[in-house]
């Protein structure tokens, strides 16, 4: 039972039964009962028992001490014999005084008990409080429970902040001046005698004469009053008064004294103007009201504010150059200006922050507005670059020398040099610029020479005359210079994946036309070989030794080769027989085992493990169903986990063809067709090897399909099989062609004898030959009446914009061979297959192209697009830099001279289609595309600088127009009679008219 009193003690009572005395059989079974009525405490009882009402509470100090023993809280001895004392109220024995003290000798503290009224209104009383002096009487519950469970472990809580505010002897708040005087009034009086309080007696103890010595037995009061020295005595007195004094700037009057006449001018207050497109200008300017312009962006710098005004006109680069440059400014704390942060005012506000900014400027009427005249930026950034001037001090030290390299231009940082001392004079900023290592003697004279060139001329009172130390420029010296590093940017350190995969080099220019030198570097002789599992296999036989590059060679050998065909629901196996037979409407998995195998000659190699790749091979008819399924089902075939390769028709790697050694044929649609009718086919021989030859079967069995630098097959029923050979076929493609007849003739067949292979050459045909194509022998194009000689391969490049810069990328023919000279490399579908409207460049030996795309109307998913101005115009730009780099291109053949020809997709002539091994036109392409025009008549548009109102009207624009300018490429006599001004006061009009007047006129 809790009972509260006096400073909140606690009391626990020990209730026994009130109609009979406390036992030792109660004790010793630790029972004890109380009654439901509690009254007022009358006496204490001598029998060992508290009466309180009709409470009785037993004797407890036997108890207590046999329970804290048990705990290890005490450690009494027992004493049977020591009689028990008579408590009375107040003066209870504590069972919990130090050890080893006996509860019969505890001393008792003093103090009246008393009934709390929580006590009282809870059990019928006033309750027992404790004032201080009376026992704290706890329950033997409580002290069984605390026997159980032990003593605690837990260490008491040590929290640095609550022991700090508990502390008395800490003030916590500040203390007033006339507070803080008193307490050392206070000090005085307590620590040097009560009559040493004034400032007399301060002086008498800080006097340097000698102290009296004292009588015998006594000790004086001065001496030896808590020791404290002179110097305290003299602080403790002093009555200065520190807020009047003001702390002189240390770095001014030392540095005048160092130049001696080149002493620095900077104002307080500045105002930078942000100006320019390409080459944005921050200049220094007026600080007046004036000086503000609604299309340009400024910066307001003082001690202790920075503002942004942006114009309502500025553009979004003027607006970040600024925030860049505020930023600077608030982390190096720049000119002086101690702002955390920038202001920033946008023109169309009107505000108290406006008010501000307009104290700092000087005004001439109140009623004055911010100028809404525009000037060009390109050639405001011309006029302030060519007003540069850059002087280096001369060897003596004496005097700048002007350098016309640093002058009238925007420099590179790499210019300045750590050893030298420049003088840069930007007209009403001039700066000198003092490199690192630059010797100290010149220094000095530096500034005295600069100030010569500053007074040289007339310049404005809030101009900037200033002297940089190397590593410490601001922002307004930096922003001079064209290539200077950010100083608040983060360095990125970027690690390199050696086991990326490798991409196809790019080129990376500027907005320019590309190198054309750079263009005509001829690619490596060996393409990139196919890697399986880390090896390079090559193309499929291995790699050579060579030991100038490190590199150890291996060999290929075939070990076994399957081919599943892709069903309509799974796959079958294909018969061996029909091993190499492909079709263009069916897929294929082919799973080809070899073994890479070490070593010198080939008896001492040594075998390696067995490995296999799956190749799951798409025909060019199939559908995305299709393709999606072969890709599916190669997963499902492939237990082994081997690697998975792709191939298109027509765009296999040697190391695939190599397989079949020259024996593949693709034919035309499904394994499954009805072939009765197709009695006669025309194929196509492409290979530079032998054993990567390949047949084609073509669409058509007409003469147009013939090429004069190729090799085809005619298949005549099943007795005769041609073979073409045309006028300009390289010796290796008539050899392939004639061994891939044999090899077709040797096909096993249901019926009938092997049919006989007979060569014909370009230009000694039969009339019998020429009836096996549709429509007999007409003209087609051939080269039978050109002499010249065709021994290189075609490069085909492509040409667009990334980030910004414009790049090439020169499309490889995967099959190429050293020092053999490809025929037909590249495919329709590398023009038509790229993004468009793409750009090309093909150099066909004697003639460079520029293939031209198309804009497209709908995405192969049938979603119809649309493009913007905005894309067309930078088509335009790309256009204009594809014709300039052909022809940088093209001139550097001074041997050939080719022909420079611009040719439009869907719009090709004859020539430029039989430069690819197969034509077909394409239906979804849109016509009225003028034909091949050339390269010459195409740039001399983008020359052209004036048109009439009809042509700049008409939908798409001429070439090389600026749409959102048209109004501009109108002559100055036809502009002044349609807007009836001139143009310079067309340009001084507010935005929207302009809009309006070129509406009107259809010129948008």
């Amino acid at each position: 039972m809790l009972v509260t009193g006096g400073v909140g003690s606690l009391i626990r009572l020990f209730d026994s039964p009130s109609c009979r005395p406390c036992t030792p059989t109660d004790t010793d079974h630790k029972t004890f009962s109380f009654s439901t009525t509690i009254g007022q405490p009358d006496e204490l009882s001598a029998d060992g028992g508290m009466d309180v009402g009709k409470v009785k509470i037993p004797d407890f100090d036997k108890e207590t001490e046999r329970k804290q023993r048990e705990v290890g809280k005490l450690n009494v001895e027992k004493d049977d014999a020591a009689p028990k004392p008579v408590k009375k109220v107040g003066k209870l024995s504590n069972p919990f005084e130090k050890q080893g003290q006996s509860a019969g000798s505890a001393p008792a503290r003093k103090g009246p008990g008393k009934i709390s009224s929580r006590f009282g209104n809870k059990f019928g009383g006033s309750g027992l409080q404790n004032d201080g002096g009376s026992e704290i009487l706890k329950s033997s519950m409580t002290e069984s429970r605390r026997a159980v469970r032990g003593p605690s472990r837990r260490a008491p809580s040590s929290n640095p902040v609550k022991n700090l505010e508990s502390r008395k002897d800490v003030s916590k708040d500040y203390r007033a001046a006339s507070e803080m005087k008193e307490m050392t009034d206070d000090f005085i009086k307590d620590y040097l005698g009560p009559g040493l309080s004034k400032a007399a007696d301060l002086d008498r103890i800080a006097s340097p004469r000698p102290s009296p010595t004292p009588a015998a037995g006594k000790k004086n009061s001065l001496t030896n009053n808590k020791g404290f020295a002179n110097e305290a005595v003299d602080a403790l007195r002093a009555t200065e008064d520190y807020t009047k004094i003001k702390l002189n700037k240390g770095h001014t009057q030392k540095a005048v004294k160092e130049v001696a006449g080149g002493k620095e001018q900077l104002q307080e207050t500045l105002l930078v103007q942000i100006k320019g497109k390409q080459s944005m200008q921050t200049r220094l300017v007026a600080p007046h009201f004036s000086s503000l312009n609604s299309y340009e962006c400024f910066l307001l710098i003082t001690p202790k504010t920075l503002f942004q005004f942006n114009g309502k006109h500025a553009s979004v680069l003027k607006k970040s150059k600024g925030t860049e440059l505020v930023t600077a400014i608030t982390m190096a704390k720049e000119f002086k200006c101690m702002a955390d942060k920038a202001t920033v005012l946008e023109q169309v506000r009107g505000s108290y922050l406006l008010r501000q900014f307009n104290k700092h400027l000087q005004i001439n009427n109140e009623n004055e507005q911010v100028s809404e005249k525009q000037t060009d930026d390109e050639e405001y950034e011309k006029e302030q670059n060519s007003a540069n001037v850059g002087y280096v001090l001369d060897e003596e030290g004496k005097n700048f020398t002007m350098v016309p390299e640093l002058s009238g231009k925007r420099l590179k940082q790499s210019r300045l040099k750590d050893s030298n001392i420049y003088c840069f004079d930007y007209g009403v900023e001039v700066y000198v610029w003092i490199g690192r290592a630059a010797d100290r003697s010149a220094r000095k004279n530096a500034m005295i020479a600069g100030r010569q060139i500053w007074d040289s001329k007339q310049r404005p009172s809030w101009g900037i005359f200033q002297r940089i130390a190397g590593g410490l420029e601001h922002s307004l010296f930096r922003e001079k210079f064209k290539d200077w590093p950010d100083a608040n940017a983060v360095n990125v350190l970027t690690v390199k994946n050696p086991c990326a995969p490798k991409k196809d080099k790019i080129t990376f220019v500027d907005m320019e036309p590309c190198d054309g030198e750079q263009m005509r570097t001829p690619l490596p002789e060996n393409p990139p070989g196919l890697v399986l599992e880390m090896t390079d296999v090559g193309r499929g036989l291995g790699l050579p030794t060579d030991l100038s590059q490190d590199i150890f060679g291996h060999d290929v050998e075939t070990t076994s080769v399957e081919m599943w065909r892709i069903t309509d629901s799974s796959y079958e196996e294909y018969p061996q027989e029909l091993y190499g037979q492909f079709y263009s409407g069916e897929s294929f998995i082919i799973r080809w085992a070899y073994r890479v195998m070490q070593g010198g000659k080939k008896q001492d190699h040594d075998t390696g493990r067995d490995r296999a790749a799956f190749f799951f091979w798409q025909g060019a008819d199939c559908t995305i169903k299709e393709k999606g399924k072969s890709a599916f089902l190669t997963v499902r075939v492939d237990s082994e986990r081997a690697p998975q390769v792709q191939l298109d028709q027509s765009t296999e790697p040697p190391a695939f063809l190599q397989i079949f050694n020259g024996s593949m044929v693709t034919y035309k649609g499904k394994i499954s067709d009805d072939r009765s009718d197709k009695r006669r086919r025309l194929f196509l021989y492409r290979g530079e090897t032998e054993k990567e030859g390949s047949l084609t079967e073509l669409d058509e069995i007409s003469c147009t399909s013939l090429r004069s630098r190729g090799s085809f097959i005619i298949q005549d029923g099943e007795s005769l099989l041609y073979v073409w050979h045309g006028c300009k076929s390289r010796a290796h493609t008539v050899a392939g062609a004639f061994r891939a007849a044999n090899t077709l003739a040797d096909q096993p067949r249901s019926e009938g004898e092997r049919p006989a292979v007979v060569e014909v050459q370009e230009g000694s045909e039969s009339k019998e030959f020429w009836k096996c194509f549709v429509g007999g022998k007409i003209s087609y194009f051939n080269l039978m009446d050109d002499e010249r000689k065709y021994a290189k391969s075609l490069r085909l490049f492509n040409l667009y914009e990334d980030k910004k810069q414009f790049v090439y990328k020169e499309i490889e023919y995967s099959c190429r061979y050293p020092k053999v000279a490809a025929p037909y490399p590249f495919l329709q579908s590398d023009l038509y297959s790229a993004e468009q409207p793409a750009l090309f460049i093909l150099d066909a030996l004697y003639t460079v192209y520029v293939w031209v795309g198309w804009w497209p109307s709908h995405t192969p998913d049938g979603e119809v697009l649309a493009h913007t101005g905005s894309a067309e115009t930078d088509f335009v730009e790309r256009y204009k830099l594809t014709l300039q780099t052909a022809l940088a291109y093209s001139e550097l053949d001074t041997k050939e001279k080719p022909d420079m020809v611009v040719v439009n997709a869907g719009a090709e002539p004859t020539e430029f289609k039989c430069l690819f091994p197969w034509w077909k036109d394409q239906e979804d392409i849109p016509g009225g595309k003028p034909g091949p025009t050339p390269l010459d008549e195409e740039l001399k548009k983008f020359l052209q600088t004036e048109f009439t109102l009809k042509e700049l009207q008409a939908k798409p624009p001429p070439i090389g127009c600026d749409p959102l300018r048209l109004e501009q490429y109108l002559s100055n006599t036809e502009f002044k009679a349609i807007f009836k001004m001139s143009k310079k006061e067309f340009l001084n009009l507010q935005a929207w008219k302009q809009r309006k007047l070129k509406q009107q006129h259809d010129l948008f």
